[in-house]
């Protein structure tokens, strides 16, 4: 098992952002991990029953004029990143988000790059660290369809520089261990998830390797940000809460010490947590604009069913798994209410970015709201909003700000379908999402 740091930054990288302090055992650090890596390659659409039998899909080159190359093939994005991808297109840049030197977007590439390979002509490939203690051979046996936008690479591995199946390699990538690992998790798991009817021929240097396959991975979907993010206890570590903060009542912590406030007009309270002591210095202007602010409730709206009958993207939906969106679709037509967007922040201020027109085109404009991690995206019409001069107000405050994309503000939800919004506090706007 990985040290608990190690499992923390692989989990940070791909989007898994845990308490500081987490109370989380290693062993449950570790095995949120494994699920992770497993939505990242959205496992349950291509394998919804294990085991796979690759038997049942028909060969990716048997009718290629459809369908892009492998590489290509095994790329996903959501609509966020393929913004990105079109404006670099477009401005003939490379494409910023694969400079990127995180272990989740390297191991997307390295993906990727078994693709490329096989375009190339080459189907065996070794991936070794810079000082090349540590290496991952990985040769292509075959490549079926699951459709036309999904490849299933099946491949046989094994985790040495010197192994038989290493002395047959065509390429050679530099990947560092943390990244190795990662994709050794992935391939071990899938290697368990095949169908022991599956059978491939092999050459004698492949006789000693494992047999796995490999599939697209990817950004997380919002569903999956949302459930490996959860934390209904303190802040600073999960543990249970016990109290609140003593001025705001807005955020929680757990019962792990006691200490005064020694903060300037801050008017001590006899039970407050060492958790709290720690998280008060990034809690406090949260918490100033909580007790003082000017704060607006506004009325919003599903982005991806603002109203019967219209549907649009979410930002994570991922361009390429079209199945995956028509369902959603369908799910939302089939319901006699809309439900509204899971409440992941509950009563906790938390902080959205405004976008909106910087020229007024249409009476009933409108401005799209959300927040970090794009689990809470809606979309706030003038004429739904509650109330009209309420949503100018709001547009007055973001137009005359500085900012050229969008404005950074506090805000809190207060209900299935409304958010106070705090219009004279506001964070830090060098925010980089």
């Amino acid at each position: 098992m990985l040290p608990r740091t190690e499992l923390l930054g692989l989990l940070r990288s791909l989007n898994v952002d845990l308490p500081r302090k987490t109370k989380l055992s290693d062993q449950e650090l570790d095995e949120r991990l494994s699920h992770t890596l497993d939505s990242a390659q959205y496992i349950s659409r291509v394998v919804p029953n294990p085991p796979l039998d690759p038997n049942a899909y028909p060969s990716w080159l048997r009718d290629s004029s459809n369908q892009p190359l492998l590489g290509k093939a095994l790329q996903r994005h959501n609509n966020l990143e393929a913004m990105i991808d079109m404006k670099s297109s477009v401005l003939g840049v490379a494409n910023p988000l694969f400079a990127l030197s995180s272990p989740a977007m390297v191991l997307r590439q390295v993906v990727m790059a078994v693709g490329d390979g096989w375009d190339n002509g080459t189907r065996c490939m070794l991936f070794q660290d810079k000082d090349k203690k540590s290496g991952i051979c990985i040769k292509v046996l075959e490549v079926k369809k699951f459709d036309n936008n999904t490849p299933i690479l099946l491949v046989v591995f094994q985790s040495s520089l010197r192994g038989e199946l290493a002395e047959t390699a065509q390429a050679y990538v530099t990947v560092a261990e943390e990244e190795q690992h990662m994709l050794l998790r992935i391939l071990y798991a899938n290697s368990n998830r095949l169908a022991s009817s599956y059978k491939p021929k092999r050459a004698a240097a492949e006789a000693s390797s494992t047999l796995s396959f490999l599939i697209p991975v990817g950004p997380l979907e919002a569903d999956d940000i949302v459930k490996y993010n959860a934390n209904d206890g303190c802040l600073v570590c999960g543990a249970p809460a016990v109290q609140q903060c003593s001025r705001c009542r807005s955020i929680k912590y757990c019962d792990s010490g006691e200490f005064l406030h020694l903060e300037v007009n801050v008017i001590p309270h006899p039970r407050e947590t060492a958790c709290q002591q720690e998280d008060w210095k990034i809690h406090r202007p949260v918490c100033n604009s909580v007790q003082t602010g000017n704060w607006t409730s506004i009325t919003f709206r599903r982005v991806d069913r603002p109203v019967p009958g219209v549907h649009r993207l979410k930002i994570l939906d991922i361009t390429h798994h079209e199945d995956v969106i028509q369902r959603r679709r369908a799910m939302l037509d089939s319901c006699k209410t809309v439900p509204p967007v899971v409440n992941t922040h509950g009563v906790t201020p938390f902080i959205v970015k405004i976008h909106v027109p910087f020229v007024r085109l249409i009476e009933n404009e409108d401005a799209m709201v959300l927040d970090e991690k794009r689990t809470f995206e809606v979309s706030v019409e003038r004429s739904a909003s509650g109330d009209p001069s309420k949503f100018d107000k709001l547009v007055q405050v973001v137009r005359k700000s500085t900012a050229e994309v969008g404005m950074f503000l506090y805000a809190i939800r207060t209900g299935d379908w409304t958010i106070d919004l705090c219009l004279d506090s506001f964070p830090d706007q060098d925010q980089t999402w």
